[in-house]
């Protein structure tokens, strides 16, 4: 036992005098990255608002794909429709009915959805307990089958839960945006 402690005390040492006898230059470390900087080449090709669409560095030609906003160009006018459709879904948008339906429905589908997902766990742990009580083969074939299906509807619904829920959080960040109170969504 004494002779595993000093091996063990032995190494310890050994281990904190090695890094003072081949110590790291930290000064010498940064002189090294200063010059190494120094040495790279510079980038002579500044990107802005008239070349960002296609760019040519070496030979090679890069593209880039701006996305459109949803608004008119400057230049265009809208149409008598777009904007008479524009005026009445900002009118239908303004009222609080509009917003309350769209939560209640998500809420609604939410706590459906809970429901079923709670209900089709019953139903797993029953099958899960019919199939350890059944000693027979083909029966516990048949359980297993039921128990693959319950579980693949079980992970289905909570993929829904989460999409509806992740709409639910939409809904309030739109109707934030929108300028609408709060108590509209309450």
């Amino acid at each position: 036992m004494k002779v595993v402690l000093v091996f063990l005390l032995g190494c310890f040492l050994v281990a904190a005098v090695v890094p003072l006898v081949s110590g790291v230059d930290l000064v010498a470390l940064k002189k090294q990255e200063e010059e190494r900087r120094k040495n790279l080449a510079k980038s002579k090709i500044a990107v802005t608002d008239a070349n960002v669409n296609s760019i040519s560095a070496g030979g090679s030609k890069y593209g880039f794909v701006q996305m459109e906003s949803d608004a008119a160009a400057a230049g265009e006018k809208p149409t008598v429709a777009e904007t008479k459709d524009k005026k009445e879904n900002e009118d239908l948008t303004r009222q609080p009915e509009f917003w309350r339906k769209q939560k209640d429905e998500l809420e609604q589908r939410i706590a459906g959805l809970k429901t079923d997902i709670a209900s089709a766990q019953l139903e797993l742990n029953r099958l899960w307990s019919d199939f350890y009580i059944k000693n027979i083969a083909t029966e516990q074939e048949a359980i297993r089958s039921q128990i693959a299906q319950k579980t693949d509807e079980t992970e289905q619904k909570k993929v829904l839960l989460s999409g509806s829920e992740a709409q639910l959080e939409d809904l309030y960040e739109k109707a934030r945006k929108a300028g609408i109170p709060p108590g509209w969504l309450r």
